[in-house]
């Protein structure tokens, strides 16, 4: 654990505490202050009016101000407050977790996928899974791309190496990527989400726009001309006839006012904050060029996208306004409100709608990062990865496993390095091998996002990875598990001999057939995979497998995690050494266990 970042995080936890409670008790007093005035303004009416009548006046219209100005101010310091606690509970889930405590983050659950190339084998996602430890996205849309990021690792070695600097400049924005994250906390309504992007899609079709932009323009001044003249005596009661037109004129575009009004309904509320978002993202200094390159993004027409969101957050909240019937009336009866609400909202889509869904992918984008940027935070003793020019090079230092406590992790160094192309690993029950397997696929995920890994050292070229190590029958389909298996490892073959640059990882190969069948199925496979230029590790209890070393002697390379026995005690060092092992403890563990005599 990193005494330091824990101490950091318990600082800044105390430090919004204090302002969150201190912003609680000026609620309280606002609270009181506004009670005071509203109660004050008919007393102080009541006995002012005797000594003036006008000083009563302008002394109730005067609290009646400041109870305004009070509930304006509330509402400001509960937004403050609540903004605050938000950052409490981000640096305490950050203790958290350099506690080893991962569950109140998204385990990623709906990611799982026992077809996808990798993810399922190396635990990616699901309770205490990898993702589970990295996630801190607080958008929907961050969450998946998030996802879309660590199911790939072929990416081009400038992408990544762009990546890089983008992770680690954010990585020491801690106040930038805490208030951004802050701000999207409430974000998380996936509905909602989604319908904006399906209303922003659906074009509004107006009968007539520019006739309705000139009534817009002329009637509803009209009718105000009309009703002070009459209110003044002037004229006659001719406003009425104003007042009709503008309601023929709504029940001509009823239709598609309450059509439009369905679909954007309550949505002012989620656009507040993806317009702060927007705006954080755009005042940030910025120097990394993927970075810059996302930012450059969001503006069109010369306006910035904060700006032009907000325009339309304010649309909707004129919209909104129609679910106060009597203030729906009035101002549909004098300024042919939702009308004019419709107009606008029709010119801003003619405008900016396939900008926001854009836009939402930038911060979609950026709220993935910030995931990543915090992973690099949090383990400032991982090192950033270097990229390799081969067409195939893998070589680490000190490997370990994200999810394993510091203190228990036991590290290896590692390569694959031309002409070498497969290493078969070999060891007793127990003594790490897959642990080992899942180290450096998980290594090799996190690598090809940007981000760093655990480890001492780390040079890599870019290569898609494919591993076989944890297949499932399927009864629904009638497969067995062997079936399963022979169909992953067929997929695996296709995209070898397509040309696919992959790294593969198996794990006890052909585990449903029988022993004899199983060593001559293996050891075709392998062939295979030495004739199509393949790179991978191969972990085996099969110690016949190793003597392919003595056919391929510059192209295979045994290693084994070995097992000392003591008496009656098994002493595992979970160290990769060359070589084959030379320990099976199966009947020890079982006779131990009192499994057999």
């Amino acid at each position: 654990m990193n005494t330091e970042l824990l101490v950091k995080y318990k600082q800044l936890a105390s430090q919004y505490q204090s302002l969150s409670d201190s912003k609680k008790k000026q609620l309280k007093f606002l609270s009181l202050a506004r009670f005071i005035c509203f109660i004050g303004i008919f007393p102080a009416y009541y006995y002012l009016n005797p000594i003036s009548s006008l000083l009563a006046i302008l002394v109730a219209l005067l609290l009646l101000i400041v109870f305004f100005t009070l509930i304006k101010t509330f509402i400001q310091t509960e937004k403050q407050q609540l903004f605050n606690q938000r950052l409490v509970e981000i640096n305490r889930n950050e203790i958290e977790a350099l506690n080893r405590n991962f569950n109140h983050f998204d385990p990623g659950n709906e990611f799982i996928d026992p077809h996808h190339d990798y993810s399922y084998d190396l635990d990616l996602y699901g309770p205490g899974s990898f993702f589970q430890f990295l996630n801190r996205s607080v958008t929907n849309q961050g969450k998946r791309y998030l996802a879309s990021l660590l199911n790939q690792t072929f990416r081009p070695a400038d992408v990544i190496i762009k990546m890089q600097a983008a992770v680690q400049e954010l990585a020491n924005e801690l106040n930038w990527r805490q208030y951004f994250l802050a701000t999207g906390k409430e974000t998380e309504d996936e509905k909602k989400q989604s319908q904006i992007d399906d209303s922003i899609h659906q074009l509004i079709t107006i009968k007539s726009p520019n006739f309705l932009r000139y009534i817009l323009y002329l009637l509803p001044p009209l009718t105000l001309l009309l009703t002070g003249l009459y209110a003044t005596g002037i004229i006659p009661s001719f406003y009425l006839i104003a007042v009709f037109m503008q309601w023929a004129i709504f029940i001509l575009y009823s239709k598609t006012i309450s059509k439009f009004h369905r679909q954007f309904e309550s949505q002012a509320k989620l656009l507040v904050r993806y317009v702060e978002m927007l705006r954080q993202i755009e005042n940030i200094k910025l120097e990394s060029s993927y970075l810059i390159s996302l930012r450059e993004k969001l503006s069109s027409k010369g306006k910035t996208a904060s700006l032009i969101t907000s325009e339309l957050q304010v649309i909707l909240n004129q919209f909104d306004y129609r679910q106060n019937i009597l203030v729906g009336f009035v101002l549909n009866s004098v300024l042919l409100w939702d009308v004019r609400c419709l107009s606008k909202l029709y010119r801003w889509q003619q405008n900016y709608n396939t900008d926001l869904p854009l836009w939402f992918e930038v911060i979609a984008e950026m709220d993935a990062i910030i995931s990543l940027a915090n992973c690099n935070y949090n383990h400032p003793e991982w090192t950033t990865p270097s990229l390799s020019d081969s067409e195939f090079f893998f070589r680490s230092n000190d490997l370990g496993h994200p999810l394993i406590d510091e203190v228990r992790c036991i590290r290896n160094s590692f390569e694959i390095i031309n002409p070498e192309q497969i290493v078969i690993v070999t060891g007793a029950n127990m003594a790490g091998k897959s642990t080992f397997l899942r180290t450096v696929g998980i290594n090799l995920v996190l690598a090809s996002t940007g981000c760093k890994v655990c480890a001492e050292g780390f040079e890599f070229s870019p290569v898609r990875l494919y591993t076989n190590m944890r297949t499932s029958d399927n009864l629904m389909n009638d497969e067995s598990y062997f079936y399963a298996e022979l169909l992953r490892l067929q997929t695996m073959l296709n995209l070898l001999r397509k040309g696919e640059n992959l790294l593969v990882i198996i794990d006890e190969m052909l585990k449903g057939t029988n022993s004899t069948d199983k060593l001559n199925g293996s050891k075709a496979l392998i062939n295979q995979l030495i004739s199509l230029r393949t790179h991978g590790i191969v972990a085996t209890h099969d110690l016949s497998l190793t003597e392919l070393s003595t056919i391929y002697p510059s192209s295979i390379k045994n290693q084994c995690f070995e097992v000392q026995l003591h008496g009656d005690e098994l002493i595992f060092d979970y160290k990769l050494t060359d070589g084959v092992t030379r320990t099976m403890n199966a009947t020890f563990l079982m006779k131990k266990m009192g499994i057999i005599p």
